[in-house]
């Protein structure tokens, strides 16, 4: 136990080692046996944001936030980034707080957040935390050390408002159906150097937040286009199947 804990320690910086060290990787008879580790763009996406981290660490006057922002098509593996990102965040840092939410409810309980479980169950430090329909938790502090899964209301949205902790993270999965006022709300979180914030979605409206993530506000995000038709875990053959039928 006490050597899984200094080994995970040291992924601190390093999300693209902690997905490496804590899932079966061709392992024979599990899940992953035919997998030797994530996608290239998921790859260079850790990479990316562990060299972010370092940044922090090495300059103590960069205080802004972290800010990802990915588009993409159907298929390609945002949902099992996003479930990584959850664990190696909860399992490096202490007492973080989190929230997690999609353009429906639908797609945050039965997708998203159901991801997480699918790799939570998969992760070798997985004893650690519990899972639930709407939290995911340290199990040694429930109350200091957990992420939410809310879905967003418009008339209430003060329930993104409130966290405060060092390590702050929050996750948008179909970003673009999400409105403006939830994307407002939870800058006030954004507000400490161990802040992160990521976005992602497919590119089906040309108005709100997400977009101006590539546009507009492009200097605060570090920003991923992903081509679904590159994608070990898109779906080729349907893919091919809209090209027949659209061009």
């Amino acid at each position: 136990m006490m050597d899984m804990v200094q080994d995970i320690v040291k992924f601190y910086d390093d999300p693209y080692g902690f997905v490496m060290y804590a899932f079966p990787w061709g392992e024979p008879g599990s899940p992953l046996e035919k997998h030797d580790g994530p996608d290239t763009w998921q790859k260079d996406f850790l990479i990316k944001l562990g060299n972010e981290v370092k940044l922090r660490e090495k300059d103590p006057e960069i205080t802004t936030a972290i800010r990802f922002a990915t588009t993409s098509g159907h298929g390609v593996g945002k949902s099992a980034l996003t479930s990584w990102l959850i664990l190696w965040f909860y399992s490096t840092r202490a007492h973080p707080q989190g929230i997690t939410t999609a353009n429906t409810q639908n797609q945050l309980l039965t997708k998203t957040w159901r991801e997480l479980s699918y790799w939570h169950n998969l992760a070798i430090n997985r004893s650690w935390f519990e899972w639930t329909a709407t939290r995911f938790y340290f199990k040694e502090h429930p109350s200091t050390w957990f992420a939410a899964a809310i879905a967003w209301s418009e008339h209430r949205s003060e329930a993104f408002a409130g966290m405060h902790a060092e390590n702050v993270i929050a996750i948008f999965d179909e970003a673009s159906g999400i409105p403006n006022i939830i994307w407002e709300v939870i800058e006030g979180a954004m507000t400490t150097p161990g802040a992160m914030l990521f976005v992602f979605g497919n590119p089906t409206q040309n108005v709100g937040m997400f977009r101006e993530c590539f546009r507009k506000f492009k200097h605060r995000w570090i920003t991923f286009k992903v081509d679904s038709r590159t994608a070990k875990m898109a779906n080729i053959q349907q893919i091919n199947n809209w090209k027949e039928d659209h061009g």
